[in-house]
């Protein structure tokens, strides 16, 4: 639909009021690039969103540190985000794609209509949590409106250049309907089943996008098929409510979400700037004054507005309707920034699939029904907790006073707790019951707090030290707790002072602390998340070149180049050291969470367990073990027993 007219004249003012800022945006970009043009501590909030250790983040900010010396250490993501943001590289990984993709399907074409059911305009819509629409206060101005309107999703051209028409949802205003002039949006529940299109987290964290940036549009142009404007848009000015960005995007774009290179919505669009004539008048493409009833699609356009999705949460929040009994659940899960789960992360979440294939009936009936059978198993967990006739082995309870390093009374527990496993079993016999075991007796799962949960005791060597895991650098334990917490003020003060969410920051400001198992490959799910058999010492650089990159084993390892921490290559990643224990603890991982990891087949296993045999446990393992197996209730038994390795079929773990 066509723009209004008061909007076009009020983004006019401030783009035209913006001139100076603007200008000399430009000039900072042309001398630096980014992390010139905008503040330092925007600066700083982008690279370490990007993977960038805080450390570094400052370094690079502040002149101290080379920025290309300092990308050249990170693993591949941040590294190539890093480049980006300097102009080094303009390249995107092929998962971008995916991500375009994934992003796009929540983007639908809103169709207005009339009380009589006539198409009287289009617009453009996303979802932004599973039942709610946002687009611009312009093309839904009221409730009325809204209950003549609906939404298509999945309306654009195949790969074949047929068109697809999708699937067309009514929208629900009687249930929300939130409008705001001034920034131009409007919030309204969509009726019908919105699953198969995910949906667009609004973010309140800053430092999704610097200046200078390139930007992406997914949308419905004059309500054509859904088309994308791909990073052809440069962020150039930063308003307290808005963004002025170059781009390209037509009218009947007004409603669409605006990316950065992560698919992070940084705005709403909403509005663009017309070239004028001396005189003032909006020119066409053609050069021609605008004539009445001439639609804008014939306008020239110099730069587009869009409202910031940080300022948008803001005012969410903010609202009456936030509060209020019957609209509060649908506003909270709109504003909780949580990501939609990728459908196969749903389907592991649920648990290993054992297919028997087909059932043949017996023929009495009078003869054969042959019928396709898959069950889904769901091993142990707190939410599948049910009554127990074998009781759990005993847990002794945490000690008191001066502990053993190496407490001689593990031992005992360690012959205890497998006491009721068969000798005789098949490997495959043998995996399910370690599984329900560790499943059964993990009664006392952790949150992911590694300052207090691992530094202090839990990952201690011998001489009382910590090691990191790839590097094998040493830190005292009061150095990295000390770091970890100074990280977590960091936080806390970026979210009080920049509005940042403290929880996103976290991915920023990370712990110094590894997850052996990655994070995204569970979804940051609980008890994995905070499981202390796969949780290690690991300076954020280490862990950042890993990134989440699957284990390998490289033939010419040691005569390759390499980094302190390991060699990386595209899907591939080499521990210097500490095989055998990230080895072990990913084994552990596969018992306690069949099905989970997708990223490791056959190959990694014989990889996996060839380093398990190679670097066998030793006393700084088998503490890790037994102080884990106090504070969480399971252990490791590839720590408490090497040789079972062989006899475990490790290949029921993995995620089909």
């Amino acid at each position: 639909m066509d723009i209004p007219r008061e909007v076009l004249d009020e983004t006019q003012a401030r783009y035209l009021g913006r001139g100076e800022a603007r200008q000399s945006c430009r000039a900072r970009l042309e001398q630096g690039g980014p992390l010139a043009a905008d503040t330092p501590t925007r600066a700083e909030a982008r690279l370490t969103r990007l993977g960038v250790p805080l450390p570094e983040a400052q370094a690079v900010v502040e002149g101290q540190a080379d920025a290309q010396t300092v990308a050249a250490r990170l693993g591949t993501d941040a590294r190539l985000g890093l480049e980006r943001v300097l102009g080094a590289n303009d390249l995107v990984g092929v998962a971008y794609l995916d991500l375009a993709r994934a992003a796009s399907r929540a983007v639908g074409r809103v169709v207005l209509r009339d009380a009589r059911g006539r198409t009287v305009g289009y617009g453009t819509g996303w979802l932004c949590s599973p039942r709610l629409l946002l687009t611009n206060h312009h093309v839904l101005e009221s409730a009325a409106t809204a209950r003549t309107a609906a939404v298509q999703f999945g309306y654009e051209l195949g790969g074949d250049g047929a068109l697809r028409t999708g699937a067309e949802l009514a929208l629900d205003p009687d249930t929300l309907f939130l409008t705001s002039e001034p920034l131009d949006y409007a919030l309204v529940a969509v009726r019908g089943d919105t699953s198969a299109y995910g949906w667009l987290p609004l973010l309140a964290a800053q430092g999704k996008v610097l200046l200078g940036e390139a930007l992406s549009i997914v949308q419905h142009p004059g309500g054509e098929p859904k088309q994308i404007a791909l990073r052809e848009n440069r962020l150039v000015d930063l308003l307290p409510d808005f963004l002025h960005y170059e781009t390209d995007t037509a009218p009947g774009s007004s409603g669409s979400p605006v990316f950065n290179d992560a698919w992070e919505v940084v705005a709403l669009h909403h509005s663009g700037v017309p070239r004028r004539d001396a005189q003032g008048r909006v020119l066409r493409r053609d050069g021609q004054s605008l004539a009445p009833g001439d639609p804008d699609t014939l306008i020239d356009w110099v730069a587009n507005e869009g409202v910031r999705v940080s300022r948008l949460v803001e005012d969410l929040r903010l609202r009456p309707e936030a509060s209020a009994p019957q609209t509060a659940p649908l506003l909270a899960e709109a504003l909780a920034g949580r990501r939609p789960v990728p459908p196969q992360e749903a389907v592991a979440a649920s648990g290993p699939v054992l297919d028997l294939g087909t059932l043949d009936l017996a023929p009495e009936a009078g003869g054969t029904l042959t019928l396709p059978l898959t069950v889904r198993l769901r091993l142990g967990g707190p939410e599948a907790a049910r009554p127990r006739t074998d009781p759990a082995p005993a847990v002794p309870a945490a000690p008191t006073g001066d502990r053993p390093y190496l407490d001689p009374q593990d031992e005992a527990a360690a012959r205890a707790y497998y006491a009721d496993l068969s000798a005789d079993l098949s490997p495959q016999a043998r995996f399910v019951a370690l599984s329900a075991l560790l499943a059964r007796t993990h009664t006392r799962p952790r949150g992911y707090d590694p300052k207090d949960e691992v530094y202090p005791w839990v990952d201690l060597w011998p001489d009382g030290r910590l090691r990191s895991l790839y590097s094998a650098r040493e830190h005292a334990p009061e150095d990295l707790i000390a770091a970890d917490r100074a990280a977590e003020a960091r936080r806390l003060t970026l979210a009080a002072r920049e509005g940042l969410d403290a929880g996103a920051l976290e991915e920023a400001l990370p712990y110094n602390c590894e997850h052996v198992v990655p994070q995204s490959w569970f979804a940051k799910r609980e008890p994995m998340r905070g499981d202390l058999h796969h949780l290690f010492s690991c300076e954020p650089d280490c862990n950042s070149f890993r990134g989440n990159t699957p284990y390998f084993d490289f033939p010419d390892y040691g005569e390759a180049l390499r980094s302190d921490c390991g060699r990386r290559e595209p899907g591939e990643f080499e521990p210097a050291y500490g095989k055998g224990a990230a080895a072990r603890a990913t084994l552990y991982f596969l018992l306690r969470y069949p099905g989970v990891v997708r990223q490791y087949g056959e190959a990694a296993l014989e990889v996996l367990l060839g380093w398990h045999a190679a670097q066998p446990p030793g006393d700084w393992e088998r503490h890790r073990n037994a102080a884990i197996y106090v504070r969480q209730g399971n252990r490791n038994p590839l720590i408490d027993h090497p040789e079972w390795a062989a006899t475990v079929a490790f290949t029921e773990g993995l995620g089909r």
